[in-house]
């Protein structure tokens, strides 16, 4: 039987997989896929391929498991924090890029099911809720959006329906020390005792900690912070890690106040996902560990400090992502671009792919390493715009400009240093 959805306007893929996350946390006691097709407007072979994208991306970043019921219908398993963590993502992915779903699916049934509760009043909720955020803001002395008020709204509705008992979310003890010194814990105390009198019912303790963690992930990082303690010493640590680098690479930035605000942005919320052990959705580290092998370690050298200090220790994945932006930035501030290097080949790959990670660990900037046979490089020359030609096989002479290297393994310091000065001249 086909399923008709010309009345469901057509939606992106990204929007439908956002439909779907909300689904799987809505108070529905089943989801099965023909109601899924329905709601997004799309046909049974597509939902199924939007659910396995969807069960691959939550198990890869929130540890989750998509399961199917003995009645086929499918739910959400795994940790509660893992899963209030994937909500947190996926309510703030909804805010916008799905608010149609959102105001017209998920938070009417939400908020059917909390009025169906004999101790919870929503309308005092509702009209309650102005006057916490405006508290919240004097406390942590910022500023919510208008997003983060209806993310707010909609997740504690959440939190009380879930109602959970303290054994289901456990924090370690360094993680409750740490959000118990946090700013946001005086403010997740107001948000606590301020749910407790909306409920007859106590709240599980554990929900004071969480609100801390929930309002720290969706601070806002900025340049121009707070001026708390937490913020300074941040941007202490920040500022140690660009003297870090710069002593570690030999290499200075110009434009210092555009790097420590990106970092100060970037690092704030990293520090929490270390903390949490919160995966960071970086795809391309196979591709930074292999084209920015001396980025990576001198990257890595400099972020010891900053480990020490928080007594964390960052994934590859975020170590990646500091190291690309100290790279572009090292780019922008010398004005470097991207040097095309031709590598001649000839019958060896294993030791071609040596020298090429011999000539990448030689420098911090971005190369594009092109290949060619040493038969066509005889025949025809180097293409245009070539800033340097290496191989580690013996090659006729020529006036080939700019100079043939001949790289014999393993290079020696002064010719590591030769060809990290010609990679890096302006």
């Amino acid at each position: 039987m086909s399923l008709d959805t010309s009345s469901v306007p057509e939606l992106s893929a990204q929007q439908r997989r956002c439909n779907l996350l909300l689904m799987l946390y809505s108070p529905s006691k089943t989801l099965q896929l023909e109601k899924v097709g329905e709601i997004n407007g799309v046909d049974l072979p597509t939902t199924q391929k939007d659910l396995a994208h969807l069960a691959a991306e939550i198990q890869r970043l929130h540890r989750l498991e998509i399961a199917t019921t003995r009645e086929q219908a499918f739910e959400l398993q795994g940790a509660v924090l893992d899963q209030r963590i994937c909500l947190i993502n996926g309510l703030r992915r909804a805010i916008r890029s799905s608010p149609d779903f959102l105001h017209h699916h998920f938070m009417p049934h939400l908020e059917q099911k909390l009025s169906q509760t004999v101790d919870f009043d929503h309308q005092l909720y509702c009209s309650q809720f102005p006057l916490l955020i405006e508290r919240l803001a004097e406390l942590l002395n910022r500023e919510f959006s208008p997003r983060d008020e209806q993310f707010l709204q909609v997740y504690l509705q959440f939190c009380l329906w879930q109602d959970i008992t303290p054994t289901q979310l456990e924090f370690s003890p360094t993680q409750l020390r740490w959000l118990r010194n946090k700013p946001e814990f005086i403010a997740a105390e107001l948000i606590f005792n301020k749910l407790q009198t909306l409920k007859s019912v106590n709240l599980a303790e554990c929900e004071r900690d969480f609100f801390a963690l929930l309002l720290t992930m969706i601070k806002n990082y900025s340049y121009d912070s707070s001026g708390s303690a937490e913020d300074l010493k941040l941007m202490a640590q920040i500022e140690t890690l660009v003297a870090n680098f710069q002593d570690v690479s030999g290499m200075t930035f110009s434009s210092y106040e555009g790097l420590i605000s990106q970092l100060f942005a970037h690092l704030g919320p990293a520090i929490e996902r270390c903390r949490f052990d919160i995966i960071v959705d970086s795809q391309m580290q196979d591709e930074v560990n292999h084209m920015y092998p001396r980025l990576m370690r001198t990257t890595r050298d400099a972020l010891q400090d900053i480990e020490k200090a928080y007594e964390i220790a960052f994934p590859g994945e975020e170590v990646g992502l500091v190291a690309v932006i100290f790279g572009a930035w090292l780019m922008q501030g010398n004005a470097l671009q991207e040097k095309q290097i031709l590598l001649l080949t000839d019958n060896n790959p294993p030791l071609e792919e040596a020298v090429e990670q011999h000539i990448r660990e030689a420098t911090l900037m971005p190369l594009n390493i092109k290949y060619q046979t040493l038969d066509e490089f005889h025949q025809h020359g180097a293409p245009s715009g070539v800033a340097m030609i290496v191989t580690p096989y013996a090659t006729l002479t020529t006036d080939a400009d700019p100079l043939v290297i001949y790289a014999q393994l393993p290079l020696s310091k002064d010719e590591r240093k030769r060809i990290r000065s010609l990679l890096e001249a302006q």
